[in-house]
C-alpha cells in the first residue's frame, strides 16, 4: 500500500534524521522496532483496531 510506504518515508525523515544510530537500522522492521523501543510508535497490539483505522484516515485527509 502506497500510504504505508509514504508514512515510512515520513517517519524515516522525522525520527531517524538526527539519530546517531540510524545506520544500524538496515530494514523497515528494524526501524519500526527501534521507534517502538524508543516510545515513538505504539506497539501494534496496544492500539485498538478502530483507533488505528481512524488515525490512518485522518492522516490521508491531512496528507
Amino acid at each position: 500500500m502506497k500510504f504505508e510506504t509514504d508514512m515510512m518515508t515520513v517517519n524515516l525523515l522525522r525520527l531517524c534524521y538526527n539519530c546517531d544510530d540510524a545506520h544500524l537500522c538496515e530494514t523497515e522492521e528494524k526501524c519500526r522496532a527501534c521507534w517502538t523501543e524508543q516510545g515513538l510508535l505504539p506497539m501494534e497490539n496496544e492500539e485498538d483496531e478502530g483507533l488505528r483505522e481512524t488515525k490512518e484516515l485522518l492522516q490521508l485527509i491531512h496528507a
